[in-house]
C-alpha cells in the first residue's frame, strides 16, 4: 500500500505540475490553490550564486489591494514574520516578492514546498483579512443606518431562479411611500469586482421585480472603477459611492 500511495502521489504531481520556459526565468504552476481558488504560480530563475524561487509579489500584492499592511498591524507583523521564520522564506520589502534561494538544482523540490506552505499561510491571514475588512464596511453602513433612520435588515437570504439562496447584506423593507430594496456592499470595486453582486441581483430579478437593486460601494481608500459602475447600471443596479452618503441617504430613505 505504501509503494501505491507513493506512485498515485508521484504521477498526479507529475500530471499537475506545468513548468513554462520564459525570458530569463521558468513559471511553475503548481496543483496547489490559494484563497481565490487559483493554482499558485511561482518563478524560478538563474542567479549569479544559485537560483532563486519567488511568488512574483503576489501574495502581498494581495494584501495591498485590501488595505492591509502587514507592518502596520502588530499582531499581522508578529504572524508575517513568524511565518517566515518558520519556513526559512525571505522577503524583499521592494518588490514585495515572497522567495528562497539555493545552489543546487536537487535543492528545488524542497525548497518549492518550504515557499508553497509559506504562500498558503499567509494565505490564510488574508483571508482573515479580508473577512474583517468587510466586516468593518458592513458594520459602519449598519451603524450609519441607524442613525439616519433607515430600517433594514442584514445578511437577507433569498432563493434566486438558479435554486440557489443569494445573500445580501441589506434588505430595507416596504412601507406605504417607500419601494423594498437589496443592497450588497462592495468593498473593494475594482473593475473586475462587479461580478458577484451582478449574478446575485440578476438571479432574484423575476422574484424580486418590485425591489429596488443598489450597491454600496466604498471609495474611502480607493476610486471606484468605471468598468464596475457601468458593468452594474447597465442591468439598472444603482451604485451608491461611500463617500457621498449624505447625498443619497435622503433617497434610499423616501423612494
Amino acid at each position: 500500500m505504501i509503494d501505491q500511495l507513493k506512485q498515485e502521489y508521484l504521477e498526479w504531481t507529475q500530471q499537475k505540475l506545468k513548468f513554462e520556459k520564459n525570458d530569463g526565468f521558468v513559471e511553475i504552476v503548481t496543483p496547489f490553490v490559494d484563497m481565490n481558488h487559483d493554482y499558485i504560480s511561482l518563478f524560478c530563475s538563474k542567479e549569479s550564486n544559485g537560483y532563486k524561487l519567488s511568488d512574483d509579489g503576489y501574495i502581498i500584492d494581495e494584501l495591498i489591494d485590501l488595505g492591509v499592511d502587514v507592518k502596520k498591524s502588530s499582531k499581522r507583523n508578529q504572524f508575517f514574520n513568524m511565518t517566515l521564520n518558520i519556513f526559512g522564506i525571505n522577503f524583499d520589502s521592494s518588490s514585495l516578492e515572497l522567495y528562497v534561494t539555493f545552489n543546487n538544482l536537487n535543492e528545488y523540490p524542497e525548497k518549492q514546498q518550504r515557499l508553497i506552505q509559506c504562500i498558503m499561510r499567509v494565505s490564510d491571514m488574508l483571508l482573515t483579512s479580508r473577512n474583517r475588512v468587510i466586516s468593518f464596511f458592513t458594520e459602519d453602513i449598519a451603524r450609519y443606518f441607524l442613525d439616519n433612520d433607515v430600517f433594514f435588515n442584514e445578511s437577507a437570504s433569498f432563493i434566486g431562479k438558479s435554486g440557489r439562496s443569494q445573500t445580501f447584506d441589506f434588505a430595507l423593507p416596504r412601507t406605504k411611500k417607500v419601494n423594498p430594496k437589496l443592497i450588497k456592499a462592495i468593498n473593494n470595486p475594482t473593475s473586475e469586482s462587479y461580478k458577484d453582486p451582478l449574478l446575485a441581483f440578476i438571479d432574484v430579478q423575476e422574484t424580486k421585480s418590485d425591489h429596488g437593486f443598489y450597491v454600496l460601494a466604498n471609495d474611502s481608500n480607493v476610486v471606484i472603477s468605471d468598468k464596475f459602475v457601468q458593468s452594474l447600471e447597465n442591468y439598472d443596479i444603482k451604485v451608491l459611492p461611500w463617500s457621498n452618503r449624505d447625498e443619497w441617504v435622503e433617497e434610499i430613505k423616501t423612494s
